[in-house]
């Protein structure tokens, strides 16, 4: 079966791209608009992995990991903060909410590959 991935971001196009780069990969791709949206569905599927923007309507990717890594249903599911924002304070902040890796945008291929493989090689 393939690894399940949560990908929760509020662009369309963030969506079609990752979720192609990751579907091309073998992993069965799963879409969440808000961080809300995002936590039920960890709930519901338990992915193996969480790709988590931080800007997004309703409840923000802070909230959200933050949210996820509290809930005991939840809190093994390793967390990557994807975004354009990436500061040393947004990198901080990502960390201290309980994320386990940090991708800038835009999406680099190699880049998105390379830290979903090693967090879910450290995750085993």
């Amino acid at each position: 079966m393939k690894p399940i991935i949560l990908l929760v971001d509020d662009s369309l196009m963030i969506h079609r791209i990752a979720a192609q780069i990751l579907s091309e990969a073998g992993y069965k791709v799963l879409k969440a608009e808000n961080g809300k949206k995002g936590h039920e569905m960890a709930k519901t599927w338990g992915p193996a992995l969480i790709i988590m923007d931080i800007e997004m309507p309703v409840m923000n990717g802070f909230e959200a990991t933050s949210l996820i890594k509290s809930d005991p249903s939840t809190a093994r599911i390793p967390v990557i903060i994807f975004t354009s924002l990436g500061s040393e304070e947004d990198i901080e902040r990502a960390k201290n909410a309980g994320a386990d890796g940090f991708i800038n945008k835009p999406v680099d291929k190699d880049e998105l590959l390379e830290v979903v493989r090693n967090v879910l090689k450290n995750k085993e």
